[in-house]
């Protein structure tokens, strides 16, 4: 297992690193991610793409200080594609915007093996219960939306695909398999995220899940005929 890293390990890095959290209508939990990631002394920026939020997702954000971009819904890969294409920083990291028990040490964890350049992305695995969390290492696609990777290699990836939306975690993957880009995943303990059946009520998360599911099942019948 990974262990996390304290901040000062890095405190010397050159690269600069920009944190990107897609949203959409998240205004109940995303300052608490923002304060997180404003502590986190890797990170040179922070933005936030508003992803058509019906809420005040957008003001919530901007009272933290960060960028916020606002565009019509596009969908997951559309808000990373768009935030990636507002910075030039050398690195790119990844956080949903519905994270509970994020903390500056996760960020750590999760870009230190890139700035050290023997990794080309990390993906954060979530805290879901010892077994849980070793079947997402061993046996189920890896599907999380904390990652770190170089922004050249991710621009690469999303070129052709911001259209997938929950479906570019698995592109991403596929991307480096094809490609041979070392991929680490790291245990992130005591992260969770605030479930669909929570946030909108039981049946439209139920309905919003089934939506997701079927997207990166797009994505995933995509690799499988190396349309990538």
């Amino acid at each position: 297992m990974n262990h996390i890293l304290t901040p000062r390990s890095v405190l010397f890095n050159p690269a600069r690193i920009t944190a990107i959290v897609p949203a959409y209508n998240e205004e109940g939990n995303i300052a608490e991610v923002l304060r997180v990631l404003k502590k986190s002394l890797e990170l040179s920026d922070i933005i936030v793409v508003d992803d058509g939020s019906t809420d005040r997702t957008a003001e919530v954000a901007q009272q933290e200080g960060v960028r916020v971009i606002r565009q019509k819904n596009q969908g997951k890969a559309g808000a990373m594609a768009t935030g990636a294409a507002h910075t030039d920083a050398d690195i790119l990291f990844f956080a949903d915007a519905d994270l509970v028990g994020l903390t500056p040490g996760h960020v750590t964890a999760l870009v230190e093996p890139v700035i050290a350049g023997g990794v080309g992305m990390t993906v954060g695995i979530r805290d879901r219960g010892v077994l849980a969390t070793w079947m997402m290492e061993n046996v189920l696609p890896v599907i999380g939306g904390e990652r770190a990777l170089p922004r050249d290699i991710f621009l690469q990836i999303v070129q052709h695909h911001s259209s997938k939306r929950f479906g570019i975690e698995t592109i991403m993957n596929a991307y480096c398999k094809k490609k041979r880009i070392p991929v680490r995943l790291v245990r992130m303990e005591g992260l969770t995220h605030i479930i669909k059946e929570v946030r909108y009520g039981f049946w439209r998360g139920i309905i919003a899940r089934m939506r997701m599911v079927r997207e990166i099942f797009i994505a995933e019948m995509a690799t499988l005929f190396d349309r990538i």
